[in-house]
């Protein structure tokens, strides 16, 4: 199969469903993939065509500013280089040509797909409309107004232009195969792919250990975001530390804007922990796991809003393979998941709910130690890129190219 692949990451891309599997999974398994993107911050001086991990990149412009403005223009070019796409579909003579997150450039690599006979495919990450309507109505980002457009304006794209007119969708959960239904888009067009870890990146059983009772290191990896209420840690905390005096926090990432980190700071500042709370910023992944190592205890908290409540919790994933004592809340995935692995349950999306958790926890450790270490197993079988890239491999075989793939 020979594919070409647009993406809404700069370059070079970061997130594991990307750079895993399209980048180095599927091409060791004979496939050709090719890529679009805009360039990042650290590539502005490449080439338009460059080499990463064995695939050929074409790059579009991309401005260093991070003001409205340049947001504005970094749209706007962005816009204009996916008109590559018509030259590079006739040139290349793709098999499939994918679109991630991306909606102007849908529109292209549809009419691309269909002057050159490839298939169009919809990968689906994460439900943008539905987020950006849902921050702009609660204030939660600046420029409400204007967000609130954009929302309005990718779905209708999305749901009355876009999906109705692929090949075949990918979606990231089954959740969110649901809710794009709701939209009226078929079911048999549609596969939900959860994320994953890389298969080295696995620990074994003897990797769990009994928490720390007398200070206990409370921990949260990822994006911290007002629209995900990650403050609510912070008086999870509190309120353990009035039986675990000794029990610290951390929060291993960086707000999405400085909002999201002063929602966090403010709350401390409040309850009198900011000696207690600590936030890293956004940090390489290796020195991330590093501090998830000397965890206690890792906190995989979702909001319950329909725009979460069809996410596949990547940490969630990361936190198993590690073999980590594991709190998480309601939600699809993560109830099949913590249920299905018995590494934990989930409890209801409510402070005392969490800190209950903690004490359940930390006052039987032993018991603690032997749920976790049941989880690099299941990741194992389960959740590794090796795992989902034969699944998805197989999906374009039987939906998408209705043969069985010749590797090129």
């Amino acid at each position: 199969m020979k594919l070409l692949y647009i993406v809404e990451d700069r370059f070079p891309p970061y997130r594991a469903d990307v750079v895993e599997l399209f980048a180095k999974q599927m091409p060791a398994r004979g496939h050709k993939i090719d890529w679009l993107m805009q360039r990042g911050p650290d590539a502005i001086n490449e080439k338009s065509k460059i080499g990463w991990l064995g695939n050929t990149v074409y790059l579009t412009p991309h401005s260093r500013g991070k003001n409205l403005i340049n947001r504005i223009l970094n749209n706007l070019l962005g816009m204009l280089g996916d008109l590559m796409i018509l030259s590079l579909a006739i040139l290349g003579r793709y098999d499939v040509i994918q679109v991630r997150d991306k909606f102007f450039a849908s529109l292209i690599a549809w009419l691309a797909a269909r002057l050159t006979g490839a298939r169009f495919v919809y990968w689906m990450s994460y439900p943008f409309a539905e987020s950006k309507l849902y921050q702009a109505q609660n204030k939660l980002v600046p420029h409400p107004y204007l967000v609130w457009i954009k929302g309005q304006l990718i779905r209708y794209l999305l749901y009355k232009i876009i999906l109705p007119s692929t090949d075949h969708i990918f979606v990231q959960s089954q959740r969110m195969k649901e809710d794009v239904m709701a939209q009226g888009i078929p079911a048999e067009k549609m596969t939900p792919v959860p994320m994953g870890i890389r298969s080295d990146q696995v620990g074994t059983t003897n990797d769990a250990r009994i928490p720390n009772i007398k200070n206990p290191i409370l921990l949260y990896l990822g994006i911290i975001m007002q629209l995900r209420q990650s403050e609510i840690l912070v008086r999870v905390l509190h309120r353990v530390k009035t039986r675990y005096p000794g029990a610290r926090l951390i929060y291993v990432g960086e707000g999405q804007i400085p909002d999201d980190r002063h929602a966090v700071e403010n709350e401390a500042v409040r309850l009198g922990l900011m000696s207690d709370v600590t936030i890293t910023g956004f940090l390489p992944m290796s020195e991330a796991w590093k501090l998830v190592e000397q965890a206690d205890i890792c906190f995989s908290p979702f909001y319950p809003v329909p725009v979460l409540l069809s996410t596949s919790p990547t940490k969630l994933i990361e936190y198993m393979a590690m073999a980590k004592c594991i709190i998480a809340n309601e939600h699809p995935e993560q109830q099949e998941v913590m249920s299905a692995s018995g590494v934990g349950r989930c409890v209801p999306w409510d402070e005392q709910a969490f800190v209950d958790e903690v004490f359940y926890l930390l006052e039987d450790p032993e018991r603690a130690k032997n749920m976790a270490a049941k989880g690099p197993d299941w990741v194992r079988v389960n959740r590794t890129y090796d795992v989902i890239a034969d699944f998805v491999e197989s999906e374009y075989k039987k939906k998408i190219l209705g043969k069985i793939v010749c590797p090129t």
